[in-house]
């Protein structure tokens, strides 16, 4: 205050009477200064200056734990309460604050009485949660009136759930060894609790002795013949024996409870030999003699045993955590807040059991794992629990820490000096302090130095606060810093032993954030703790968050199995940690009030899975962690870590269907097995949080193959006499479907896949049929003959181009020739109506003729880079090579139409296949660049591909450039539009291929030499399609969304309309249960079934020689009967025809009942693909079967 005086001292302001102002204002400043005139200011204050050192004896106030400079309020007193409260309780009123966090309640007079007056004053909707320390077992009150506590009980449950309890002795021993001596942390703590009280809070204890005297508990003869010393003896021992923080009933007699909770620690005074006599005494004051008749007697004792208990909490804090804890490094895990140094491990049901007990009494309490007053970070914690898993590997690793440090000539010389017990701490806080491997240093030096100075401070062993040992400091403090010297070789046993933990700490810190997510209570996120959280006590655990890191972090898109690949940058913590609050949002009901099952697990490996639903009527929430999984793994499999029979069994009336929250994949629980497999459930990471669901489930049929399949003499098939013998083999058979493959062409380059084709409206002229041309008169029969290739059952792709481009340039010579009028003037407007793409095809057919049918982007520059000049003079020169690649395509288009007009008089229906991406050696590539991201050199800069999967740990590279959506929505997608209008004209439906990507693509830096580092994109999505509805109103597409595809992708999918594809032979796996592709789950009938597709083994093949003897099995159990192998197509084919779907279509192979022999295509094999091609006798026996089957079914036409 401005004007006013103050006595100064260090950095603290003691204010001074109002007289003692007036008389300093008469005073110049070198009187003020003068020693008798400021003792004689000092004297006059209400407050006596003294030493602080004199606390430790005496003390005429209340103070926080032993901290004299914070001063306690009598906050009990009504006036004190609504003074103090009153700022507080405006911002409550106000609806700023909607909760509140009591500190430290145990040091309140009445803990119980203050939140009654605290509860009536901010009204029932206010959350209030209280700091209360619960010593194991120690129950919370359950009349107060909170929601529960600060969750330091959670952390400890938690803790010890990873510790392996069955290692204790293990760790003892260790433990011994290393400091030469055995430890008893109960008696330690007991020390530790008498050093405090009768060095540090003697004041206390006097004040407290001297309150005893003032109610008159003991008679005055009493008193001196025993001592008043003995009784304060005994009054200190009460203090020191007290087992938990404090207890809250004070009024007497006491409940029978508190009776024999005191009668405990009366009798632990008694076992002092000299306090025999003050313990009998005490037990028949506090516990024989009140009644409730004596009124005035049962005040006295209930005003000290109130104020008793007001100091049993601080006494309990300075002993054990701010002692004992930094004392007692046996194992430093659970020398943190809450927990307790002595703890080592917790079973899987006696934390069901707290759970459970939780969920009854407590479920609003805070779930803490860190907060600012924890002395180790919650990452680090949950890495060192990984110790006691290894305990042979840890005390190797001991062992060759001590010796490293005995063969160094610098630690050696210092190690003489430092303390066993105080290395020992060491090494596990470096361990667990150091960042993840490969990761920054995170200013460890700095922060080792900051930490041991006040461990060894607060140990109060070899340093204190009150007389330091800064040399001993400082020695420890090189000795630490000489340990994480990377030419040390205790440096190299520290790194090794963390390389060995690391990703089991990783999956116990992820493990300890699901769990406080979905156990009962509230999840407390400290805030700085969202990455990997390695900290050491403050203030360490109290340095500046880095918020932009995580907010970068965080605008990233990730699958789990990528942040797992990265889980050394803490990236997969904050992921986890976004994705349990929004998945925890969604089922607010279930975490809230739900019920708490503990689960149980069989198998192999049951005692290392603990697994929990948390449930609210209808809605079931699955949580399964592993425990202990470095006791049975090597850190090289806990990845792929085999689970083997594992499994959860669920309660017979619960749904086995499940959704995976991490990967939105959706499971079934597999019916050859009693549960779910652990396997099911931790796919991507060692974790699962999976959602029960119940699956709630005009009809055609048609015919799978490829033009290129049909039988002909001329080494492939085409559009000639067997593809019409086809569509009669179909109308016979009451089909209403012919689907094929994609028409395009095939070059030698890409495997001769229809799938990747050097454009997206041109015609595959290797399909046209050339006696149509003999019949044209284009061609003689001679020329026939010469194009006739012996066949051996596959189409000869090599030759076919050779003999059947011969034939067609004799042809096209003819037709120049003889220019037959019907003909020219069909091919003229041939080439009008379709200029738009065929002038750059033909132009960019013929300049790749020109240099050996090099790729466009190797060619030189100015055809490259399509300079008009060069273009326009190659045009001028080969001008009649161009028009001959106009008129294939002619040839190619006419044919096609009339044998798609042959299949529609029959009444049967084309179904075409779009490939979603283009080749980059591909006209339109070339010839509109801006439509695909190109940079100026034409180089892609993004590719297409799939995500790495189980499967395929690289993922998938397609090489194909994708496309530039931007450019193509600027001009309202008019390219796409033309793209499948010229497609509409050729078929009546169109499978779209890879569907997905419509939604979002797999984008792959061109670089790349895999697909590991792509990122999801955004496809063009509901915009896109409402400008196809708009151009197509009846929308005649089929949505190929097989493989992974996201809840996205369905939606586009239905908001269209569009049906979607299932495959059969995919709906035997181990979902069977839940799998779309099993018939029972078809969840509409707008929607296509297959028994197989062109990329998948014939039903025979894939039935008798790739499936394993499970997917065999709940095939045979599906089917409910058994067969013979080679029968296997037919009952796949009756499931398919029967199923529920609109449109069911068959594989002619599985028509047949071929085998793997006949297969079409091998995804991911470069050669031999496509070749299958078909005896048309084989159809013949076949025909009363299908029709029959067909009619049964009710799809026949």
């Amino acid at each position: 205050v401005d004007n006013e005086y103050y006595l100064n001292y260090g950095d603290s302001n003691w204010p001074l009477k109002s007289s003692s102002n007036r008389k300093l204002k008469n005073k110049n400043l070198k009187e003020i200064n003068e020693k008798r005139f400021i003792q004689e200011i000092a004297n006059e204050q209400y407050y006596r200056l003294c030493n602080w050192k004199e606390t430790d004896q005496a003390i005429n106030y209340r103070r926080f734990f032993t901290v004299n400079s914070l001063i306690c309020l009598s906050i009990q007193e009504e006036d004190n309460f609504n003074l103090y409260h009153q700022y507080i309780l405006d911002l409550v009123n106000k609806g700023i604050f909607e909760g509140l966090r009591i500190d430290h309640i145990d040091g309140l007079y009445d803990p119980k009485a203050y939140l009654n007056r605290l509860r009536k004053a901010v009204g029932e909707n206010v959350y209030i949660v209280v700091e209360k320390i619960l010593e194991k077992d120690e129950q919370m009150p359950a009349d107060w009136p909170t929601q529960g506590n600060t969750g330091y009980d959670f952390l400890a449950m938690v803790n010890n759930l990873f510790t392996n309890q069955a290692n204790q002795e293990k760790f003892n021993q260790i433990y011994s060894e290393v400091t030469g001596k055995f430890l008893d942390p109960s008696e330690l703590i007991e020390a530790k609790k008498r050093s405090i009280l009768f060095e540090h809070m003697q004041g206390e204890l006097n004040n407290l002795f001297q309150l005893f005297l003032s109610q008159q508990l003991v008679a005055a003869a009493e008193l001196d013949l025993i001592g008043g010393e003995q009784f304060k003896q005994g009054i200190a021992e009460m203090l020191i024996q007290m087992p938990v923080y404090r207890y809250y009933n004070y009024s007497f007699p006491l409940p029978e409870v508190d009776v024999q909770n005191l009668t405990t620690i009366l009798n632990k005074v008694g076992e002092k030999q000299n306090l025999k006599e003050v313990a009998s005494i005490l037990i028949r004051i506090f516990i024989k003699m009140p009644t409730k008749e004596n009124v005035l007697q049962n005040q006295a004792l209930s005003i000290f045993y109130q104020r008793l208990m007001q100091f049993t909490g601080p006494l309990m804090a300075k002993g054990v955590e701010d002692t004992v804890m930094f004392t007692y490094n046996r194992f430093i895990g659970h020398s943190e807040v809450g927990d307790s140094p002595d703890a080592f491990g917790l079973s899987l049901d006696e934390f069901h059991g707290k759970m459970k007990d939780r969920q009854k009494n407590w479920p609003l309490s805070l779930n803490g794992s860190a907060t600012h007053d924890t002395k180790r970070g919650e990452d680090f914690r949950a890495r060192i629990n990984v110790l006691t898993d290894l305990p042979e590997k840890w005390k190797t690793a001991v062992d060759d820490f001590i010796k490293a440090i005995k063969q160094s000539k610098p630690l050696h010389h210092i190690f003489e000096s430092v303390h066993n017990n105080d290395a020992y701490l060491i090494l596990q806080t470096i361990l667990g302090a150091m960042p993840m491997p490969g990761e920054p240093d995170d200013d460890l030096q700095n922060r080792l130095a900051m930490y041991i100075e006040k461990a060894l401070r607060e140990a109060k062993k070899r340093s204190d606060w009150a007389e330091p040992n800064e040399e001993y400091e400082q020695l420890v403090k090189k000795f630490a810093n000489q340990l994480i010297n990377e030419k040390e070789e205790t440096y190299q046993v520290i790194t090794k032993i963390l390389s060995d933990i690391a990703d089991f700490g990783i999956i116990n810190s992820l493990s300890q954030l699901i769990l406080k997510f979905t156990c009962p209570g509230i999840p407390d996120l400290y805030q700085g703790s969202e990455l990997w959280d390695f900290s050491l006590v403050d203030p360490d655990n109290r340095r500046p968050v880095d918020y932009k890191r995580r907010n970068n972090v965080l605008k990233e898109d990730s699958a789990i199995n990528e942040l797992w690949n990265k889980r050394y940058s803490g990236e997969i913590k904050l992921w986890l940690t976004e994705k349990l609050l929004k998945f925890r949002k969604e089922n607010e009901d279930v975490f809230a009030s739900g019920e708490y099952i503990p689960l149980k697990v069989i198998g192999d490996y049951q005692t290392n899975i603990l697994a929990f639903a948390r449930k609210k009527q209808q809605k079931t929430v699955i949580v399964v962690v592993p425990v202990g999984l470095a006791s049975i793994t090597s850190k090289e499999n806990s990845q792929d870590f085999d689970w083997l029979k594992t499994q959860i069994v669920l309660p017979e009336t619960w749904p086995t269907y499940w959704k995976n929250i991490f990967d939105d994949k959706d499971g079934v629980k597999d019916i050859l097995n009693e549960g779910i497999l652990i396997n099911q459930i931790f796919t991507d990471v060692q974790l699962g949080i999976i959602e029960l669901s119940e699956k709630r489930n005009k009809r055609s049929a048609g015919i799978l193959m490829h033009i290129t399949s049909l039988p002909s003499a001329y080494g492939i098939g085409d559009f000639g006499k067997e593809a019409k013998a086809f569509i009669d083999f179909l109308t016979e058979t009451d089909q209403k479907y012919w689907q094929l493959l994609p028409l395009n062409p095939t070059k030698k380059g890409n495997g001769y896949s229809p799938y990747s084709s050097n454009s997206s409206k041109a015609g595959n002229i290797l399909l046209i049929d050339l006696e149509q041309l003999v019949t044209e008169e284009l061609i003689t029969s001679a020329h026939l003959e010469s194009a006739k290739i012996p066949s051996d059952g596959k189409v000869s792709f090599a030759d076919v181009e050779v003999l059947k481009l011969k034939t067609l340039h004799k042809a096209y010579q003819t037709f120049k020739k003889q220019l037959p009028v019907n003909l020219v003037k069909a091919f003229e407007t041939f080439c009008e109506i379709e200029k738009e793409w065929l002038e750059d095809f033909s132009s960019y057919t013929a300049i790749k003729n020109h240099h050996q049918q090099t790729e466009w982007y190797n060619w030189p520059d100015d055809f490259k880079f399509r300079d008009s000049k060069t273009i326009s003079a190659f045009e001028n020169k080969y001008h009649d090579e161009i028009n001959e690649v106009k008129w294939q395509q002619y040839v190619f288009f006419k044919q096609w139409h009339n044998l798609k007009d042959y299949a529609n008089l029959n009444d049967i229906s084309i179904i075409g296949d779009l490939p979603f991406y283009l080749d980059y050696d591909s006209v339109e590539v070339w010839s509109q660049p801006e439509l695909f991201k190109l940079d100026d050199q034409l180089k892609p800069t993004h590719v297409a591909g799939v995500p790495p999967d189980y499967f395929n740990e690289k993922g998938q590279l397609w090489g194909m450039p994708v496309f530039n959506w931007d450019i193509l929505k600027q001009n309202d997608y008019d390219w796409w539009i033309g793209r499948l209008k010229k497609n509409m004209e050729m078929y009546d439906l169109l499978r779209l291929d890879h569907f997905r990507a419509f939604s979002s693509f797999w984008e792959v830096p061109a670089a790349d030499s895999d697909a590991i580092n792509g990122v999801w994109q955004n496809g063009p999505g509901v915009g896109f399609f409402r400008k196809i509805n708009s151009n197509f109103p009846d929308m005649p597409f089929i949505a190929e969304d097989l493989g992974e595809i996201s809840d996205d992708v369905e939606l586009l999918r239905d908001k269209f309309n569009l049906p979607g594809m299932k495959v059969l032979q995919f709906g035997f796996g181990a979902d069977m249960v839940i799998s779309p592709h099993i018939t029972h789950n078809f969840e509409t009938s707008n929607c296509i079934a297959y028994s197989g597709t062109h990329d998948n083994n014939t039903s025979i093949g894939w039935f008798k020689n790739e499936i394993d003897e499970q997917t065999r099995e709940r095939t045979i159990t599906y089917l409910g009967h058994a067969f013979e192998d080679n029968e296997f197509h037919k009952e796949i084919i009756k499931l398919t025809l029967a199923s529920s779907a609109k449109t069911a279509i068959l594989p002619i192979q599985d028509v047949l009942g071929l085998g793997e022999e006949s297969r079409m295509n091998i995804p991911g094999k470069a050669d031999g693909n496509w070749t299958w091609r078909l005896d048309m006798a084989q159809l013949e026996p076949t025909k009363k079967w299908l029709k029959s089957l067909t009619e049964i079914c009710g799809r026949k036409k």
